[in-house]
């Protein structure tokens, strides 16, 4: 009898917001949402990404999309965002990097150096990373306004997943990349 290959699983849930909605009222409402969630479709695919987004422009609810982490359908159908994390198998394991988020927009600080791979695990492990950042609404500066955005990302490689996987986690490393945006 042979056993399904394990899959590779990120779930990524982020917010979005401007100077608008930062006060205390709207804080409250973005802050209610958990940092993890249950997946809400298996795909049987060897590796799943599911993104939750939470942004002002949707009055902070969740919204969320699931497919295999290479899907091309995820350049098209998600709002921009700084797609700067990567996982990739390694032999029984997997890997984990992440990198600088559009560098040309970030205003806030970021550490000058992240070894590459930032984690390596092995099957059950899993990695949460946490970062935060503020960034310039252009590239070209014309608009002067900012947008801040906060992440929680894990990243586990589970034999059977099921649609609470991501609920039973405890990190077997926490890396906290969260600074001072305001």
């Amino acid at each position: 009898m042979t056993h399904p290959a394990p899959v590779l699983m990120i779930q990524d849930v982020w917010s979005r917001w401007t100077k608008a909605s930062r006060a205390a009222a709207d804080a409250g409402t973005r802050l209610a949402v958990p940092r993890v969630h249950r997946l809400p479709i298996l795909s049987g695919e060897a590796t799943i990404r599911h993104e939750v987004a939470v942004l002002e422009e949707h009055g902070f609810e969740a919204r969320h999309l699931v497919r295999r982490m290479d899907d091309p359908a995820w350049a098209h159908d998600r709002p921009a965002r700084p797609d700067n994390l990567k996982a990739w198998r390694v032999g029984e394991g997997f890997a984990v990097s992440l990198f600088r988020p559009w560098d040309s927009m970030l205003t806030t600080r970021w550490p000058g150096w992240l070894a590459s791979p930032l984690f390596e695990g092995g099957l059950g492990d899993a990695v949460r990373i946490d970062w935060n950042a503020r960034f310039r609404a252009s590239v070209s500066g014309s608009n002067r306004s900012y947008f801040y955005e906060e992440h929680t990302v894990w990243v586990t490689l589970q034999a059977a997943p099921t649609d609470s996987s991501f609920l039973a986690l405890a990190p077997s490393k926490h890396i906290d990349l969260r600074t001072t945006i305001y």
